[in-house]
């Protein structure tokens, strides 16, 4: 395993992470407020601006879990505050509150593919990527869509309290809600437990790889090995 790349770390990973928890956050502000809460907007949390939606904590913590060398380096957002009560439907606007959040980073995924199968076609483009400044922005690419690809598919679990507990309450009914309710008081020993025992790896790193090659088909090494990008054009 490469050690951890204190440079990598903060030109890549903190850039990465900070646009894709901006995005996320900000979707699930953007849908609460289009289905008639006016909670996030009084709370300024309808905003682009990334610095709007960081928790110090969830920000600081992935960049010491990579220096540590973890394998499951994990953070958060500041969540968005909203009321149910003031949706027309309160499931059903929870659920597509809940359901912005991870879709936004999907849509990351497909502008950046779009972007890197542009430039890989362009040759004008692609010799940039034997400069230092145009290496690092395609090195930068795969990060960005590495991490969106990766909170897309984490927050869908169906956990509590991420955003896949709240589809599945709002798709299947009182039955799968009154279970999300029971498991509450135990989320976090599941979720730690889930982490820990690797099934992140059994469960999303399969579609984490299909999805990756749908995106960006020939380019994928890259995304799953951005120091190779270095090596093959540096």
């Amino acid at each position: 395993m490469r050690p951890p790349n204190l440079i990598d770390i903060l030109s890549l990973d903190l850039p990465s992470f900070i646009v894709g928890i901006g995005i996320h956050e900000f979707a699930h502000a953007f849908a609460a407020d289009r289905m008639g809460d006016p909670t996030p907007r009084s709370q300024g949390r309808v905003s682009l601006n990334p610095i709007e939606h960081l928790d110090p904590i969830g920000t600081l913590l992935p960049i010491f879990l990579s220096l540590q060398g973890s394998p499951v380096a994990f953070g958060w957002g500041k969540p968005v505050q909203y009321d149910p009560g003031n949706f027309r439907n309160p499931n059903r606007g929870s659920g597509i509150t809940a359901i912005a959040g991870p879709l936004s980073n999907l849509m990351v995924c497909c502008v950046v593919g779009i972007l890197l199968t542009i430039a890989s076609n362009q040759p004008d483009l692609w010799r940039a990527a034997t400069t230092p400044v145009g290496n690092y922005f395609y090195r930068l690419l795969f990060r960005m869509f590495s991490f969106n690809l990766g909170l897309f598919l984490f927050n869908l679990l169906p956990i509590p309290p991420l955003d896949g507990s709240k589809v599945v309450c709002w798709l299947g009914g009182e039955y799968v809600s009154e279970l999300m309710r029971k498991m509450q008081p135990y989320s976090l020993m599941i979720l730690i437990g889930f982490l820990m025992s690797h099934m992140d790896s059994v469960l999303l790193y399969p579609l984490f790889i299909k999805l990756t090659i749908f995106f960006t088909g020939p380019l994928a090494h890259y995304v799953f090995a951005p120091a190779q990008f270095i090596a093959d054009f540096l």
